[in-house]
């Protein structure tokens, strides 16, 4: 736990890759029909995993309401209502969608699908992710040539298939009139698989409507729609990302605080990997102002990676359910962890609105969740258990890679004999 606290090394991701997102719309039913407790016979000592629609079914009204304060706030003309009303709408709903999405993410690891992170890809991350934005702040400075429009593509593509998949139990269970069904009533193997089939076709037209739509473009870069619209569009888009992502820190102080490379690259690039929010007196004659305030998907799925730990955390420790009555009665991990971030963002907004400029939200965040965790655990003599933590998904994910690994291995050699 120690080293996935400095720069979340040996983490499972809770949620789907891109690649892994592809392999499960063609796979999806044969992933998720399984009933709840059930375990594949070469996992072991997996986790448990639980059906999609028994994840949504409870917490339905949080994904109710999240989806619609995503998709139906930032559409709202709140220029209009004057700057005060704007600026606290605009807190207020980052503030909403950047919790919600952690408290509804880190849950969604209950599904089981995990990829394991190794020590030296985590380390590896930061230099990758430097160079990359380094690469495209330089096309954009120096050259012509539009990366934004690739990068565009890639990211709606990828959008498409996460708020499809998130999207698929949700109207599902609406479809089979299943949506209230009680959270602990399990619909069982055939009846799970029945209503992840009737959501798939919705759910991937509604994806595919909202790209298309998303694709014509804001007023600001000539296209018909208005600021508001377009922003309740990408943060529709973004909202399914890093619900299917969640599951960095030095390189974003730098490029925030050092150089105009962060900022240059968020603006000048338009796609749905970032939370937006139509700025006061923004639009098509904004001088060359970008015309959103702007709340990155890192400074949500990041830390809700680390939050996802302090879950599984509790689950070994009997604070998610079973353990004694001292244990309900103090505050969970993961209730610390939800506290920690809040504080964090909280942190950013002060310094943003102190300062009047954009602010590198990692910083004041991934310090806020290490000291909360130390300190709790410290205080309740759970240092060392905190600390050589290893999450049991993580473990899981990791042998089933090595096993995979081992039997492409064995399948190339066998060629090679024949």
């Amino acid at each position: 736990m120690l080293a996935c606290c400095l720069h979340l090394p040996t983490l499972a991701w809770n949620y789907p890759t891109a690649a892994q997102i592809t392999a499960a719309q063609v796979g999806r039913l044969q992933l998720r029909a399984r009933p709840q407790l059930m375990r594949a016979a070469d996992e072991g000592d997996a986790p448990a995993t639980t059906p999609a629609t028994q994840v949504v079914r409870r917490d339905l009204g949080a994904y109710v309401g999240l989806t619609s304060i995503v998709a139906l706030v930032p559409a709202v003309d709140w220029a209009g209502l004057g700057p005060e009303t704007s600026n606290v709408a605009r807190l207020l709903y980052f503030s909403a969608v950047a919790l919600g999405s952690v408290y509804l993410g880190v849950k969604r690891q209950d599904l089981g699908e995990s990829s394991p992170i190794s020590s030296r890809s985590a380390a590896l991350a930061p230099l990758f992710a430097s160079a990359v934005l380094g690469g495209l702040y330089a096309i954009l400075k120096f050259t012509e040539l539009d990366p934004g429009a690739v990068y565009r593509l890639a990211a709606c593509l990828f959008a498409l298939l996460a708020t499809s998949d998130l999207l698929q139990p949700l109207l599902g269970l609406a479809v089979a009139g299943e949506l209230f069904r009680p959270a602990d009533d399990e619909l069982g193997e055939e009846r799970e698989a029945a209503v992840m089939n009737a959501g798939a076709a919705p759910a991937f037209a509604v994806s595919l409507a909202v790209v298309a739509a998303y694709l014509q473009g804001p007023l600001s870069t000539g296209g018909p729609l208005s600021l508001p619209a377009f922003a309740a569009l990408n943060d529709s888009l973004g909202f399914g990302i890093v619900m299917t992502s969640l599951g960095l820190f030095c390189y974003d102080a730098f490029f925030v605080f050092k150089s105009d490379v962060m900022l240059t690259v968020a603006t000048q690039i338009e796609a749905p990997a970032k939370f937006l929010w139509a700025a006061v007196g923004a639009g098509a004659d904004a001088g060359g102002r970008y015309p959103f305030s702007v709340l990155g998907l890192g400074d949500v799925v990041v830390p809700g990676a680390f939050v996802g730990l302090l879950r599984e955390l509790d689950k070994e420790q009997g604070r998610a359910g079973g353990g004694s009555e001292e244990e309900a009665r103090e505050a969970s991990y993961f209730q610390v962890g939800l506290g920690a971030y809040a504080a964090g963002l909280l942190s950013t907004f002060a310094a943003n609105y102190l300062t009047k400029s954009g602010q590198p939200a990692l910083v004041y965040i991934v310090p806020s969740l290490l000291l909360s965790a130390v300190a709790t655990a410290a205080s309740r003599g759970e240092l060392p258990s905190l600390l050589e933590f290893e999450s049991p998904r993580a473990a899981a994910a990791k042998a089933s890679r090595d096993a995979w690994r081992e039997e492409k291995k064995r399948e190339r050699e066998e060629k090679r004999r024949t």
